[in-house]
C-alpha cells in the first residue's frame, strides 16, 4: 500500500503516481482549503472494499472527506493547445460525492483520491494543526497513515468585491429531479443547488423574469420557468403579477445573493425573436410571443412598453436599482449589431440608470453606447483592455480552448483553471460571467441529459463546459473543477488582502515578475502556483505582525 498527501492543484490520474505532495501548509482563517489523500493498493487482491478513513485531530470537526470519482470524456475541443492533462478520450477525476456503503474502494494497480475540505465559514482559531489520517479495514487493520501540518493564519479573506455569476437554470434543476418549477419541492431543491452557488463564491443570480431564451434550437422551446406572471386582457391591456419574482429575490437574497441579473429579452445571438412569454388569456395559459415573433414586432414593443414601466416600479419598491442588470441576448457579434441597436431603442427610454450588460467581443458595442457593462470574452480582453476595466466584466466558454486561456474543462489542469483569480486581480475588472452552473441539456436544449455520463451536451461541448455540480437525490454534488473554481476566487481576494497592507503597486509588480499578464501569459506549473500562494499567506502574516 502507497499513500500520499497532494496538493489539490494536482489531478490524480488511475494510472500516474501523483507528484505535488503536500506535508505542510497555511491557509487564512475563513478559507475553504482542500487537499487530496492518495492510495495505491498493489497487493495480491484484485480489489479492497468496504475501507474508511479516520481523522485525528483538532481539525477534524471541520474537516469534511468525500470520494474523487472519474467520469467520462467522449469529446474534445475543436483545437487543443499543449497544456491539457491528454489529448486523448478517457476518464478523469471530477465528481466529489459522499462516500456510500461500500467505503474506500481500492482497484489493485490504480491510484484513487479522497478530497479533504477543511473549512469553518465563521473561521477557525489561529495556530498550527497537525491532522492523521488513517486508511483502515472495515475490521480495524491499519493500512496507512497520513500526517499533514496545516497552520492557519490569524487574518480572514475579505469579502470579494467582485460580482460573480455562473448561470443556473431552472429547467433542469426541474427536469432533473421531476418537480414542478417554482412549486414547494422546487425551492426545497433550489436551497441545495443555491448553497452550492454561494458557497462557491457567486454572489449575482440569473434571474428568470421570462424563460430566458438562451442554447435553445430555434422554433423549439425550453420548459416555462417564468416568474412574471402576465395576463392579456380582452381589449388588448396587459396585467402584471410579481409575487413570485418577489418570493424568487427574497428567497436569494436571505441566502446570500448580492447582485441579480434579468433573463434576455431577446433571443441570443442578435436579438431576432422573442422570448418565450406565456399569459393568461380568457382563462387559458397560452404562448403570446416567441420565435414566431420578430423582435421588432410593434406588438412587442407595446408589450415591453408596459412591463418596463410596472417592472421599473417593482425595482424601485424592492430597493434593487442599483444591484441588478437588463439583459438583451447573449453574445451579439457586428453583423448582428444593427439588430441589437434596435433592441436597445425599444427598452432604452423605460430600463432608466439600470445598466444593460451582455457578454460580448467587440468594442464598437460598447463605443455606439449600446452597452453599459460588457462582458468581454476572455479572447477579446486585449481589444478592451485600454478601457475602463473596472466597468466590465469577463466570461470563457466553449471557445476558450487554446491559446492557453484560463478555463475548466475536465481534461485540463487544475492549475490553467485556478490561475483566473490572479487574472481577474491584475485586469481590475468588475466581475466575471460563465454561462453554466448546471447546464444538463445537450446543445440547444434539444432534450435532456444525464451529467454523471455526459459531460459535454452529447458530444458538442468540451467537457466540463456545461455544470460543475451534479444533480442529486436531494440537491447537488459538487465537484473537482467547482472547488478549484473557488480556490481562483479565494486566490483573487488573498491578492486583496495583502493590498490593503502592502498596496496594489506592489502586487501588480509581484503578478509582473513572476510573467502573469493578460489571460494568455502565467507560469504553467502547478508548483508555482501554490509557491506563490504560500508566499502570498507569507506575507500577510509578516504584515499582520509589524
Amino acid at each position: 500500500m502507497k499513500g500520499k498527501i497532494i496538493s489539490s492543484i494536482e489531478k490524480i490520474m488511475p494510472h500516474a503516481e501523483p507528484l505535488l505532495e503536500e506535508r505542510n501548509a497555511s491557509m487564512l482563517s475563513n478559507e475553504r482549503y482542500n487537499f487530496q489523500l492518495a492510495f495505491l493498493h498493489d497487493g495480491q487482491r484484485r480489489m479492497l472494499m468496504y475501507n474508511r478513513v479516520k481523522v485525528r485531530g483538532a481539525l477534524a470537526q471541520y474537516i469534511t472527506l468525500r470520494e474523487v470519482r472519474l467520469v467520462p470524456v467522449t469529446s474534445l475541443p475543436d483545437s487543443m493547445d499543449d497544456y491539457y492533462l491528454s489529448h486523448e478520450l478517457g476518464v478523469f477525476p471530477d465528481l466529489l460525492c459522499p462516500f456510500d456503503n461500500a467505503g474506500v474502494v481500492l482497484n489493485k494497480g490504480l491510484w484513487h483520491a479522497v478530497w479533504v475540505t477543511v473549512y469553518a465559514k465563521d473561521g477557525l482559531p489561529a495556530g498550527k494543526y497537525t491532522t492523521e489520517f488513517i486508511l483502515e479495514t472495515e475490521t480495524g487493520e491499519v493500512l496507512q497513515t497520513l500526517t499533514h501540518e496545516l497552520e492557519v493564519i490569524n487574518a480572514k479573506l475579505p469579502e470579494t468585491d467582485l460580482r460573480l455569476t455562473n448561470w443556473m437554470h431552472y429547467d433542469c434543476i426541474a427536469q432533473s429531479h421531476n418537480v414542478k418549477p417554482f412549486s414547494k419541492k422546487f425551492y426545497a431543491l433550489f436551497n441545495e443547488y443555491l448553497k452550492w452557488y454561494v458557497e462557491g463564491g457567486f454572489n449575482m443570480l440569473l434571474t428568470p423574469i421570462f424563460t430566458p431564451p438562451l442554447d435553445t434550437k430555434e422554433g423549439t422551446e425550453r420548459l416555462t420557468t417564468q416568474l412574471v406572471e402576465v395576463e392579456k386582457k380582452a381589449q388588448g391591456e396587459y396585467v402584471f403579477h410579481f409575487s413570485k419574482l418577489k418570493t424568487f429575490v427574497r428567497f436569494a437574497q436571505k441566502r446570500g445573493i448580492k447582485y441579480f441579473e434579468f433573463s434576455p429579452l431577446f433571443t441570443q445571438w442578435g436579438g431576432f425573436f422573442c422570448p418565450k412569454i406565456m399569459a393568461t388569456v380568457n382563462g387559458k395559459r397560452q404562448r403570446i410571443f416567441g420565435w414566431e415573433t420578430p423582435s421588432n414586432d410593434p406588438e412587442y414593443a407595446r408589450f415591453l412598453q408596459a412591463f418596463l414601466k410596472e417592472f421599473g416600479k417593482v425595482i424601485r419598491d424592492m430597493k434593487m436599482e442599483n444591484i441588478c442588470y437588463f439583459h438583451l441576448t447573449d453574445e451579439p457579434n457586428l453583423k448582428t449589431i444593427d439588430s441589437y441597436e434596435n433592441c436597445r431603442k425599444m427598452v432604452k427610454e423605460y430600463v432608466g440608470n439600470i445598466p444593460v450588460m451582455d457578454a460580448l467581443s467587440d468594442p464598437e458595442f460598447k463605443e455606439r453606447g449600446l452597452v453599459d457593462v460588457p462582458a468581454v470574452g476572455i479572447r477579446a480582453y486585449d481589444k478592451f483592455k485600454d478601457g475602463d476595466t473596472s466597468k466590465f466584466f469577463v466570461y470563457n466558454c466553449c471557445t476558450a480552448c487554446e491559446g492557453y486561456y484560463s478555463n475548466r474543462f475536465i481534461n485540463m489542469p487544475s492549475q490553467r483553471t485556478r490561475i483566473l483569480g490572479f487574472q481577474l486581480y491584475k485586469s481590475n475588472v468588475l466581475g466575471y460571467l460563465h454561462w453554466g452552473f448546471n447546464f444538463y441539456n445537450t446543445a440547444y436544449s434539444v432534450e435532456p441529459i444525464n451529467p454523471y455520463v455526459t459531460a459535454d451536451a452529447r458530444r458538442t461541448l468540451p467537457a466540463g463546459d456545461a455544470f460543475v455540480v451534479y444533480p442529486a437525490k436531494d440537491g447537488a454534488y459538487g465537484s473537482l473543477r467547482y472547488e478549484i473554481v473557488k480556490e481562483g476566487f479565494q486566490d483573487y481576494d488573498a491578492l486583496r488582502l495583502l493590498e490593503q497592507l502592502v498596496g496594489r503597486e506592489k502586487i501588480v509588480e509581484m503578478l509582473d515578475e513572476n510573467g502573469v499578464d493578460g489571460y494568455t501569459e502565467y507560469p504553467r506549473n502547478g508548483e508555482w502556483h501554490i509557491k506563490f500562494r504560500q508566499m502570498i499567506n507569507g506575507q500577510i502574516k509578516a504584515s499582520l505582525i509589524k
